[in-house]
C-alpha cells in the first residue's frame, strides 16, 4: 500500500469566482467614475465640484470681454461727430463789449434771452460767438478759471468749445471753454453742418451699442466652440435684433430719461445727481433688454432668450447708472469734452452687459456639460433644447472638433421633465457612461460621459 505525504497546508482550490485586480485596473478613470457615482447616489456633497473649470471659458468672461469690444467699436464709429461742444479755432476778428441786441433762442423747448450787459460777442474766424459769465478761460497751468473779458483781444488766435444755438439773426454759438493757444487747429466750417450730424450721431447711440453688442454677444460662443454657421446666424441676428430694438428702446428711454434729466437740472447736490443717475440707468434698461436676444432667437431656445433678455436688461440698468459717477465724480465736471468717460462709461455698459448675461446664464440653467478632456478643457456647454446633439457635424448643438474618434452625429441628450437621457446614435463608435458603454442611459449628476477622445462631467443646478 503506498500512502501520499499529508501537507499541513494544502492550497486552495481555483475558483473561478475569484475576482483579481491589477495595478493598471486600480489606477484607471474607471475607478474614479465608479467611486463618484456611488458617492453622488448616496447624496454626498462636492463629488461634482468645478475642479477642472477655467474661469476664461466661462461664458460671464467671454461675454463681458465681447460686450466691452463692441461698445468700443460701436462708440469709435460714432465719437468722431458727437461732441458735446463743437470745437472751433480761429483769430478774433471783431470784438462788441456791449451788443446792440439780447441774444435769443431756444433751450430744450423754451424760449430763452441773455440780456446785452450778460456776455462780450466777438467773432472767430467766420463765427459769432457770446463770451458769458459761465465761460471758462484755460490759464497757463492748464487748469480753466472765471473769464475776464480783458482776456480778449483782436488778432489773438483762439480754440473755443461752444454750444451752437439757432437764433432770428442766424447762426450763433456761446463759448463754453476757451484755449488761448490752441495746438489743434480745425477747419473753418459751419456749426449747422456738424450740428446735423452730432443729431444723427444721437439717434444712432442706443441702436449702433446695441447692434454691436448683439453681435459680437452672438458670435462670441460660436467663435470659442469653432462653428462659422453659428457666428454668423447667432452675431446676424444679435445684430439686426440688438439695432431695431435699440431704436425702438430709444425712443421709449427718451421718452424716460428727458423728463428725468430736466427735473435733475432744477435740483441741486444729490438729489439732482441722483435723478439724473436713475434716469441713464432706466434708458440704457430699455436698450439693454434687446442686446442678449441674438443667441436664444437663432438657436430656437427660449432658455438662452430668456437669460439674454434678463442679463441686458440687469446689465443696461447696473451700466447705465455707473454712466455719470464715472463722468461727474471720478473724471470731474470742469473739462471741454466728455469724450474720455464716454469711451470708459460705453466700455462700462458693455461689459455689464455681457457680464450680467453671463450671471444669469450661470445661475438659472438646470443641467449642462463641463468638458474634462478634448479641446476646449474647462469650458461648460449648457443644456439649451430638450434635444442636444452631440457629434463632429457643426450642425450639432456641441460640436467635437479636433477628435477623430467621435462621429457626425454620435450621441443625443434628451431632457424630459427634469430628466436627463443620453442615447448613443453611432453604431461604430460606444458613448460610454463612467467608463462602460451604453446603448441609452439615464443621467445623473457627476456622471463622466466619454466620446471618442472627449469626455464631459454632467452636472446639475442644486445638485452638488
Amino acid at each position: 500500500m503506498t500512502y501520499q505525504p499529508i501537507t499541513s497546508n494544502p492550497a486552495p482550490a481555483q475558483s473561478s469566482d475569484v475576482i483579481r485586480i491589477t495595478e493598471q485596473d486600480a489606477r484607471s478613470t474607471h475607478v474614479d467614475d465608479l467611486l463618484r457615482r456611488n458617492a453622488s447616489l448616496r447624496g454626498e456633497r462636492g463629488i461634482a465640484r468645478d475642479r477642472g473649470r477655467k474661469w476664461y471659458l466661462q461664458n460671464w468672461f467671454v461675454f463681458m470681454i465681447a460686450g466691452t469690444l463692441a461698445a468700443i467699436t460701436a462708440w469709435a464709429i460714432l465719437n468722431p461727430y458727437f461732441d458735446e461742444f463743437f470745437y472751433i479755432t480761429g483769430a478774433v476778428n471783431s470784438i462788441e463789449a456791449f451788443p446792440a441786441r439780447p441774444l435769443h433762442f431756444v433751450e430744450e423747448g423754451k424760449q430763452m434771452v441773455l440780456p446785452t450787459d450778460q456776455f462780450v460777442q466777438a467773432k472767430i474766424g467766420s463765427h459769432i460767438v457770446a463770451f458769458t459769465r459761465k465761460t471758462r478761460w484755460r490759464d497757463s497751468n492748464g487748469k480753466y478759471a472765471d473769464f475776464d473779458p480783458q482776456q480778449l483781444k483782436e488778432g489773438q488766435t483762439l480754440g473755443v468749445y461752444v454750444n451752437y444755438i439757432d437764433t432770428p439773426e442766424g447762426e450763433r454759438s456761446v463759448a463754453e471753454f476757451v484755449n488761448p493757444d490752441p495746438r489743434r487747429l480745425v477747419p473753418d466750417a459751419p456749426l449747422s453742418d456738424k450740428f446735423r450730424l452730432k443729431f444723427i450721431a444721437s439717434l444712432l447711440i442706443f441702436p449702433m451699442i446695441a447692434a454691436f453688442i448683439g453681435l459680437f454677444i452672438g458670435a462670441a460662443d460660436g467663435i470659442m466652440c469653432r462653428l462659422p454657421r453659428r457666428i454668423f446666424l447667432a452675431g446676424a441676428v444679435g445684430l439686426v435684433f440688438g439695432f431695431v430694438g435699440g431704436f425702438l428702446s430709444g425712443i421709449l428711454a427718451e421718452v424716460i430719461y428727458a423728463p428725468l434729466t430736466r427735473l435733475a437740472m432744477h435740483q441741486s447736490g444729490t438729489v439732482g445727481f441722483g435723478l439724473q443717475t436713475a434716469g441713464r440707468g432706466l434708458a440704457w434698461a430699455m436698450a439693454g433688454m434687446a442686446m442678449g436676444l441674438g443667441q436664444g432667437i437663432a438657436l430656437r431656445s427660449k432658455r438662452l432668450l430668456l437669460y439674454g433678455f434678463l442679463g441686458g436688461l440687469i446689465g443696461g440698468l447696473l451700466g447705465g447708472m455707473l454712466f455719470d459717477p464715472i463722468d461727474l465724480l471720478i473724471l470731474g465736471t470742469d473739462k471741454p469734452s466728455s469724450a474720455i468717460s464716454r469711451w470708459v462709461g460705453f466700455a462700462v455698459i458693455g461689459a455689464t452687459v455681457g457680464l450680467m448675461i453671463g450671471i444669469v446664464e450661470l445661475l438659472a440653467r438646470d443641467a449642462w456639460l463641463q468638458m474634462t478632456q478634448g479641446p476646449l478643457v474647462g469650458k461648460e456647454f449648457l443644456v439649451f433644447k430638450d434635444v442636444m446633439r452631440l457629434g463632429s457635424s457643426p450642425k450639432s448643438e456641441i460640436y467635437l472638433f479636433n477628435d477623430p474618434a467621435v462621429a457626425a452625429q454620435h450621441a443625443v441628450i434628451r431632457a424630459t421633465g427634469g430628466i436627463y437621457d443620453i442615447e448613443n446614435t453611432c453604431t461604430e463608435s460606444p458613448v460610454c457612461v463612467n467608463g462602460r458603454p451604453i446603448q441609452r442611459a439615464r443621467l445623473r449628476n457627476g456622471d463622466r460621459i466619454t466620446l471618442g477622445r472627449t469626455a464631459f462631467l454632467f452636472q446639475r443646478q442644486g445638485a452638488e
